[in-house]
């Protein structure tokens, strides 16, 4: 299990910097995200992440970081499905409409947290 946390730390890790140097491709990815039932697959995604951080926790070096980020995970892809299809489109239409500064400072999230992940594992 500890294997695929390092894996989704260093995806996170490399999303991160490829939207941080480039973050019209962020835009684009979410232009992406929103057509169809895309959404439903990354909530899903995210709750299986979730479930891993969740089960490689007690195998972790710090634990208690691996466990906060699988509750995160299970949490943010919970809520897609609660508020629905449309609310989420609306707020990732909001995202997106938000400046390439704001979007850089945004892609500096994944960069840590894959980072925090990478180092907990």
């Amino acid at each position: 299990m500890l294997i695929f946390v390092k894996l989704i730390a260093i995806i996170m890790v490399g999303t991160g910097i490829i939207f941080l140097l480039g973050p019209k491709a962020m835009r684009q990815f979410m232009v992406f995200l929103e057509k169809g039932k895309r959404l439903y697959i990354s909530a899903i995604l995210r709750i299986l992440i979730g479930v891993i951080f969740l089960l490689a926790a007690s195998q972790a070096r710090i634990a208690w970081v691996i466990v906060t980020l699988g509750i995160l995970a299970l949490v943010r892809g919970t809520i897609f499905f609660i508020l629905g299809l449309d609310r989420v489109k609306t707020m990732l239409k909001w995202w997106y409409g938000r400046s390439l500064l704001v979007l850089r400072l945004i892609a500096l999230i994944p960069i840590a947290v894959g980072a925090l992940l990478f180092y907990s594992v």
